[in-house]
């Protein structure tokens, strides 16, 4: 009878309530409501690659690009151009291009990372403004989702990232001389 007194004791404990944890438990909050509409805004960076890395996807000891011109296409459940719009990177290369809500739906694939793209289009420096496919820039950079989402009134608003996005320079020093 000795042997079963701790287990009696055990199970008295259990239909009590008592847990490990001393009775405290962690609040379970409900997962966010996602809204069938969004508003979708596209962020990234634009920068001029150095000379010591170009023909290369490196962005070390890249600088800023004012004044880049990016566009942000995205395409409906057919596959179509639905939308676009062309943003400008501000002093420190950063951009942002903001669409309409949209119905979810609307996108391809009913998912706006999956139907959205970044291209570079100009620069606004003669020094630097070739072209370069660094992360995607020349055929359509992809979207991230980087977890930025907060409701709005009867839509979700979206910010999601592209790049960064480089131009690099026309003409550099030669590194060596023969």
């Amino acid at each position: 009878m000795a042997a079963f007194l701790p287990f009696a004791i055990l199970v008295s404990l259990l239909a009590a309530g008592a847990t490990a944890d001393n009775g405290y438990t962690t609040p379970t909050t409900p997962p966010p409501q996602q809204s069938d509409k969004l508003l979708v805004r596209v962020e990234g960076l634009v920068l001029c690659q150095s000379c010591a890395h170009r023909n290369s996807w490196r962005l070390d000891d890249a600088a800023p690009l004012p004044g880049a011109k990016v566009t942000v296409t995205c395409r409906d459940g057919k596959n179509r151009v639905m939308a676009w719009r062309a943003a400008t990177a501000d002093g420190s290369g950063y951009f942002l291009a903001e669409f309409g809500v949209t119905a979810v739906t609307d996108f391809f694939t009913g998912d706006p990372r999956k139907a959205c793209f970044v291209r570079l289009l100009a620069s606004p420096d003669f020094k630097c403004n070739l072209l370069t496919n660094v992360n995607s820039g020349l055929e359509g950079a992809p979207l991230r989702d980087e977890d930025k989402r907060w409701p709005g009134q009867g839509y979700d608003n979206v910010v999601y990232a592209a790049g960064p996005l480089a131009f690099r320079p026309a003409t550099c020093v030669p590194s060596h001389h023969y």
